[in-house]
């Protein structure tokens, strides 16, 4: 990725930073989290909320701290829709949308993340 696209789409603001989330998901058909031992997570609203990217560029900028050791991971959009997000409404956990180092992440429930994936992809169909 180049570097001025990678601060630009950085540096946009979390709802701003979900939208291109979204479209890009929907785009390539797969979202990145981070893993090592299992997936990395963060507490947001008194929740367990796990961090999802569209590029593992940006996954890869983020796995510092206690997310050092992890790797960017591909998730099939597919899965991603029909047992991630289900599963963790189930598990009452939270979305963190595409995190950046240096800013903080729209966070959303699971099935409102579902919701804006699921109307994102029938512009593709």
């Amino acid at each position: 990725m180049h570097p001025e696209k990678f601060r630009q789409v950085a540096g946009l603001p979390p709802a701003e930073r979900h939208a291109y989330f979204v479209r890009k998901a929907a785009d390539t058909q797969e979202v990145w989290g981070l893993h090592q031992e299992g997936w990395a997570t963060a507490h947001a609203n008194g929740k367990v909320a796990i961090p999802f990217w569209p590029e593992a560029a940006f996954a890869q900028a983020c796995a510092s701290g206690d997310w050092a050791h992890c790797q960017p991971r591909a998730i099939a959009l597919d899965d991603f829709l029909n047992k991630w997000l289900p599963g963790m409404a189930g598990n009452d956990q939270l979305a963190s949308v595409f995190p950046v180092p240096q800013g903080s992440a729209s966070i959303a429930a699971p099935y409102d993340l579902l919701a804006d994936l699921q109307q994102e992809a029938e512009q593709y169909e």
